[in-house]
């Protein structure tokens, strides 16, 4: 088979992964603010931490001049990304290491891993944020190795586009800061990759001004306390931060955790013009994630698990110098058991009965511990049929409200619950 041909095999078949495991009603969380957002077919015309602009636009273009349902359009939005941005870290990862079956294992362990499945399978903006975060660091890569205009002025390009698409992204403005200090002698490339930066990012504060939005709005909600309860959190609280990161680290890497030392050794020792830019990548995004003071922080560690991959692919190519890794690639086949496995060691234990009856609106554990959606409990049943929970859910039942008061101008209630 011709090799050319890997990133288009992994692209077809996260394709039909995640979309026979996409949510078959639409889910809890976030996303019914996306879906009613596109529904009303109204473009945004505000750059700020939750608009999410180039996400909820593209969307929008796409219902409302190609005629897709909104709610299919959101579905296409979570899986065609995801299943491109898992070609891309193929892409990646083969800049350093050669050997095919290395990245073609570690490009399935990030594609199957809890966070990045759980984000394809439902409506959010993560995997379609992977796809520029992943172009950053591809052309950042090839700066390194080669450093072209061409490479270093994408690298600004894609750099700016993604803030367009999540504001997390600032975390990475410190590693583009280390690799154009690194390559300081190209100072005509520099600038012409510093200047469209600057202005793809700046262009931001423009959009604002003209919808008369002050410009700090850019970095911050003004309906949330995230930030100010970030830097409010004592010794305690940062150490239980710590933990649930590693916590989240296990579950979605598992046995391949083990590599990640031999891979940094690897990365320091035979790549070391490459290291400080992973190692600032990995830093600011892991820290960033780790410790913002949010309760479903888990999907923004998604942009330093890229490094994370890297880091164990290294590791692998270290080990298997000296030792037979092949079967690795089968081990991955059994990671959808490893979700299986721990939802029902877990649904056993006593301590998550209380657990599963407070959360069972949603599917309960497997809600939680199983990244697939599919048969799903979903929020717009759950509203019209107006079932109770303890969980603060008003902004999710006006949503889902407002979602349901529009589609029935088109669809009766039998067909909306469905949905």
């Amino acid at each position: 088979m011709n090799k050319k041909f890997i990133p288009f095999l992994l692209f077809f078949l996260f394709l039909g992964v995640y979309y026979l495991s996409s949510f078959s009603k639409v889910s809890f969380g976030d996303g019914i603010g996306f879906l009613l957002d596109v529904e009303k077919e109204l473009f945004t015309n505000q750059v700020t931490p939750l608009s999410h602009f180039l996400y909820l636009n593209t969307a929008i273009f796409f219902t409302k001049f190609c005629n897709i349902d909104s709610v299919m359009t959101m579905r296409l939005m979570s899986v065609v990304p995801a299943a491109i941005s898992i070609s891309l870290l193929y892409i990646l990862i083969k800049k350093f290491i050669i050997e095919n079956w290395i990245a073609i294992t570690c490009s399935i362990v990030l594609g199957m891993s809890f966070t990045f499945w759980r984000s394809a399978s439902t409506i959010e903006v993560y995997t379609f944020n992977a796809i520029w975060v992943i172009f950053f660091l591809l052309f950042s890569i090839k700066s390194l190795k080669s450093p072209s205009l061409k490479n270093l002025l994408l690298t600004g390009v894609f750099l700016g586009i993604s803030m367009w698409v999540h504001i997390q992204n600032i975390m990475l403005i410190p590693a583009y800061c280390v690799l154009l200090y690194q390559l300081k002698h190209f100072k005509r490339s520099i600038f012409i990759s510093v200047s469209l930066f600057t202005l793809i990012f700046c262009a931001m504060f423009l959009v604002n001004y003209l919808a008369e939005i002050p410009v700090k709005y850019t970095f911050i909600t003004g309906t949330g306390t995230w930030i100010e309860d970030t830097f409010r959190q004592g010794p305690s609280e940062l150490l239980k931060d710590l933990l649930k990161s590693f916590l989240f680290l296990v579950y979605n890497f598992n046995i391949f955790l083990i590599f990640i030392p031999l891979g940094i050794r690897e990365i320091f020792k035979n790549h070391r013009n490459v290291f400080p830019f992973i190692a600032i990548s990995f830093s600011f995004t892991f820290g960033f994630a780790t410790f913002y003071a949010v309760s479903d922080n888990y999907v923004f560690f998604i942009p330093s698990y890229f490094m994370i991959i890297m880091m164990i692919g290294f590791g692998i190519k270290s080990l298997s110098m000296k030792y037979n890794l092949k079967s690795l690639q089968f081990i991955t086949i059994l990671i959808p058991l490893f979700y299986i496995g721990s939802y029902k060691i877990a649904s056993l234990l006593p301590a998550t009965r209380s657990f599963q009856e407070e959360k069972a609106y949603k599917g309960g554990l497997s809600y939680y511990m199983l990244p697939w959606l599919h048969n799903n409990l979903g929020c717009l049943e759950f509203t019209i049929e107006k079932r109770t929970t303890t969980d603060n859910v008003e902004k999710l039942r006006e949503q889902s409200l407002e979602f349901i008061e529009i589609r029935e101008n088109y669809q009766d209630r039998e067909e909306i619950i469905k949905l």
